[in-house]
C-alpha cells in the first residue's frame, strides 16, 4: 500500500520547480538581453563585442552584399577603419568585389585587389593567389596598414602608388583620376558613416 503524500509536501515540491523554472527563465532572458546591447555578432568563428567594429561590419556588409567579397567582412573589419576602407574600395575597383579575379587551375586566387607579391602559388596575369579568403585580407590588410602607417598614404590620391607604384609616368593622366575617383567613392562612404558614428 503505496503512503499518501501530504498536501502540504506536493504543494512545496510544485512551488519549488515553479522557482527553479523561473530562475532559469529570468537567466536566460537576462543572458539575451546582455548578448543584444553589447551587439555580440558572430561570423564565421569571430565574435564582435565592440559596438564600433559591430557597426562597421554592418556597414559593410550591407555595401558588399551578394558579391563573393562578402565572405571577407568579418576579416575586414579586423583592420582599423582606414584600412578596412581601402580593403573594400580598392576591391571595388579592382576585381568588382571579387568578381573578376585572378584564377589558378579554374579556382578563385581570393585576390580581389590585384596584389602582385611572390609566391609559389600564382594566378592569371602574374597575380599573387591566397589559400583562403582570411589569408588573403591578412596579407593585403598587413600590405595596406604599413603603407598607410609607414608612408602616412591614407587618403586615395596618396594611395596611387598601389596603381601606378613608384611613378605614374607610364600611365594616362585619365586613368590615374578615374582609378583615384572610384577608389574615392567608397572610401569615403566607409570613413565618413564611421566618423558619424563617434561623434
Amino acid at each position: 500500500m503505496h503512503k499518501k503524500i501530504p498536501a502540504i509536501a506536493i504543494y512545496k515540491l510544485k512551488r519549488r520547480k515553479i522557482t527553479l523554472l523561473t530562475f532559469f527563465i529570468l537567466s536566460a532572458s537576462f543572458f539575451a538581453y546582455f548578448i543584444w546591447s553589447q551587439k555580440v555578432l558572430v561570423t564565421e568563428g569571430i565574435s564582435f563585442e565592440n559596438t564600433e567594429k559591430a557597426k562597421l561590419h554592418d556597414e559593410i556588409l550591407a555595401m558588399v552584399k551578394g558579391y563573393p567579397i562578402e565572405q571577407m567582412v568579418p576579416y575586414i573589419v579586423e583592420w582599423d577603419p582606414v584600412v578596412a576602407a581601402f580593403l573594400v574600395s580598392i576591391a571595388k575597383k579592382e576585381s568588382a568585389w571579387g568578381k573578376r579575379v585572378p584564377v589558378l587551375n579554374g579556382q578563385d586566387c581570393y585576390n580581389y585587389w590585384g596584389y602582385r607579391g611572390i609566391r609559389d602559388r600564382m594566378g592569371t596575369g602574374d597575380h599573387t593567389c591566397f589559400d583562403s579568403p582570411k589569408d588573403a585580407v591578412e596579407t593585403v590588410g598587413k600590405r595596406i596598414h604599413n603603407l598607410v602607417i609607414k608612408q602616412n598614404l591614407n587618403t586615395p590620391e596618396k594611395m596611387i602608388v598601389w596603381k601606378c607604384g613608384s611613378s605614374c609616368a607610364g600611365h594616362s593622366n585619365y586613368g590615374v583620376q578615374k582609378w583615384i575617383s572610384d577608389v574615392n567613392l567608397y572610401f569615403q562612404k566607409i570613413i565618413n558613416k564611421t566618423q558619424a558614428e563617434q561623434k
